[in-house]
């Protein structure tokens, strides 16, 4: 069984918003960098001058596999706190956060901030990638 870390409560429900990086609307990467700095404490880049929009896909790829080459490294046995890098249209696009080894807390476009299992058809053909900050 896996547990979801009380930590990740108060993080479901923030309304998505595009390019969101705070607590009154996030996109995927708005949630992952919001919870990284007030649980883990770690510091990461809000990339908005990155990519226009949430469809402008090349360049959030781009930032993507960039940001991934500054202090993240891949991981088979993820745990809290880590990166899940997800394809969409088979590129790099979308990021949720590990909450456990099944559970990951990401912001659903159109939608708000949502717990998912990783195992499930949607998302398990999907994963890119499970990575840790040093």
């Amino acid at each position: 069984m896996s547990i979801i870390p009380a930590f990740a409560e108060p993080y479901v429900g923030i309304r998505y918003v595009d390019k969101g990086r705070d607590r009154h609307g996030v996109d995927c990467w708005g949630v992952c960098r919001l919870v990284l700095a007030e649980v883990f404490h770690v510091d990461t880049p809000d990339y908005l001058d990155t990519y226009r929009d949430g469809e402008d896909w090349e360049a959030i790829g781009a930032a993507v596999r960039a940001g991934l080459a500054d202090g993240w490294q891949r991981t088979e046995q993820p745990r809290a706190g880590d990166l899940l890098i997800l394809t969409i249209a088979m590129r790099p696009w979308h990021c949720g956060l590990m909450l456990s080894g099944l559970h990951f807390l990401h912001a659903a476009p159109g939608d708000s901030t949502v717990i998912e299992r990783l195992d499930t058809p949607r998302w398990a053909r999907r994963i890119e990638g499970i990575y840790r900050h040093d």
